[in-house]
């Protein structure tokens, strides 16, 4: 078959599939575009989930006559002009893609007035092809319909989800900018009903009139900076029922992986809302036609940021040191009255808790998930450092019993796995462990690798393998510890930067207050 040249519309719909994915996509580009002209009333409408209506008016600078044809071609941008301008983005729309990309697969009207015009213009066009542009009378600012989207491509409109998905992801993305904007006044109004009416407001008031107004009482306010930039938002580290995460960098609402799992790795699955202040040319956006993932220069520096901000708030032993105490219960270590700042270690029970005292409560600590989150740091804090894990030897290479499948999947996985310090020998369908992570035993570096190996996922990131590593090579419930090895274990513990949680999520600890003993007993 003949190569051939493909046409302009051809071009303009694989294009508009790249930026214009679902009806949220549009609105996603058509709140930025209104944010950028410097809009304050933001006033959004959508009819049956974005599919038949989305409409978007704001009051900001508006499009000059001259510019409106330009503003629907792609590539035409006023946000860069060389291509130094794009390591230093501080707007949203910077490709000059998104309305060439829209009106191609829509019924598409752009209305718009200037300052110092009476009247405003209408940018009429249907499926990438021009229909008019005509003077009208219009308010300042711009107003875009987006009509019956994917009416020209309906095998794209057969993707498309119910009315209620698509509304979800509409709210998702409303909710994002609104979060991100407090200052700005947004309606939302769907099927012809208002639905939210936000006016300018702090984070906390947003997040009561979006979530709810009880939800905001558990929140902590976090800010930090240090040699890279600044960092504050809002986090819980309570049981919350809103779970989601919003991560904002330069103002802009991002994707990446790094940042959500070093979150989750310090609050568990919380609400959290962050905002990164960052060097523009340490950010990458251009990395997704949309923007919505965004790529560091250097992401363990990132981590460390973030880091430094969740630990200073949620880390309650900044201050304990041990103190030594014979490893058996004791009734009298803490003497009535007497609140000690050492962290003191009283006895084991089950052979899979231990117990301490320190500042007035008691707290019942899971002796494996707090190894677990000591081995966990341990090597992460080795891979951010070094890149990489490392490995001791095997004089012996152990052999490994791999169905083809699972032989695949150690293939798939093996640059990453040589990450994390493991080395293999493959001659299928035979398969040898030759080297391991220098943490770990052998026994435990097999059985992390078979749990790798089993799981369903068929892409894993390092960090999960670190949870998997971790757990096979601490302590267990059920084994019975001396006082040095409690003691130890405790010590590295409460030096973590996330003692609330392990790798998993899970609570390590339960405390309770003396004072609660002493009330219940009948002491006042």
């Amino acid at each position: 078959m003949k190569i051939q040249k493909l046409s302009e519309e051809v071009i303009n719909k694989i294009a508009a599939g790249e930026v214009v994915e679902r009806p949220a996509s549009v609105l996603k580009e058509l709140i930025e575009n209104s944010i950028d002209a410097g809009a304050t009333n933001i006033e959004i409408s959508i009819e049956k989930g974005g599919k038949s209506l989305i409409s978007v008016k704001d009051n900001g600078e508006g499009i000059h006559q001259d510019d409106l044809t330009l503003a629907v071609q792609r590539f035409c941008t006023s946000k860069i002009k060389s291509e130094e301008d794009l390591y230093m983005i501080n707007s949203y729309g910077f490709r000059g893609e998104a309305l060439a990309s829209i009106s191609a697969v829509s019924k598409f009207k752009l209305t718009s007035r200037v300052l110092g015009e009476l009247t405003g213009h209408q940018l009429y066009i249907e499926g990438g092809k021009f229909k008019h542009l005509i003077e009208v009378g219009s308010q300042l600012g711009t107003t875009v319909e987006v009509k019956d989207l994917f009416f020209n491509v309906p095998a794209r409109q057969k993707f498309l989800k119910t009315e209620r998905t698509e509304l979800i992801h509409i709210l998702d993305v409303f909710t994002k900018y609104t979060l991100n904007h407090t200052d700005k006044h947004f309606k939302l109004f769907i099927d012809k009903k208002e639905y939210y009416n936000l006016y300018p407001s702090t984070l906390k008031e947003r997040i009561a009139q979006i979530i709810s107004k009880d939800f905001t009482r558990n929140l902590i306010e976090i800010e930090y900076e240090n040699q890279l930039g600044k960092i504050y938002g809002l986090v819980s580290i309570s049981d919350s029922p809103n779970k989601k995460g919003y991560i904002y960098v330069n103002g802009r609402p991002v994707r990446n992986y790094i940042i959500s799992n070093t979150v989750k790795s310090l609050i568990g699955e919380n609400f959290y809302i962050l905002f990164l202040e960052l060097p523009p040319y340490f950010v990458d956006h251009n990395v997704h036609p949309s923007k919505i993932e965004v790529k560091f220069r250097k992401e363990s520096a990132v981590v460390n940021l973030i880091k430094g901000a969740i630990s200073e708030k949620i880390n309650p032993f900044n201050t304990a040191t041990f103190q030594k105490t014979e490893f058996q219960l004791n009734q009298n270590v803490v003497p009535y009255g007497e609140k000690k700042s050492q962290f003191e270690i009283i006895g084991q029970v089950e052979n899979t808790f231990l117990i301490a005292y320190y500042n007035g409560e008691l707290y019942i600590i899971d002796q494996h998930v707090a190894h677990e989150r000591v081995q966990y740091e341990l090597l992460m804090n080795e891979y951010l450092e070094k890149g990489k894990i490392s490995s001791q030897k095997l004089i012996t290479p152990i052999p490994l019993k791999l169905t083809p499948d699972e032989t695949a999947k150690l293939i798939n996985l093996e640059k990453s796995l040589n990450k994390i310090g493991y080395e293999f020998k493959i001659e299928e369908p035979n398969v040898f462990i030759t080297a391991i992570p220098s943490i770990t035993s052998i026994e435990a570096a097999e059985t992390a690798l078979n749990d790798i190996l089993n799981s369903n996922d068929i892409f894993i990131p390092i960090e999960e393998m670190f949870s998997r590593i971790s757990c096979r090579q601490s302590v267990m419930a059920g084994d019975k510890l001396n006082y040095e090895k409690a003691k130890s274990i405790l010590e590295m513990w409460i030096k973590t930067e996330n003692p609330n949680l392990c790798p998993h999520g899970r609570p390590i600890y339960y405390k309770i207050s003396l004072d609660e003993v002493k009330k219940a007993v009948g002491r006042k």
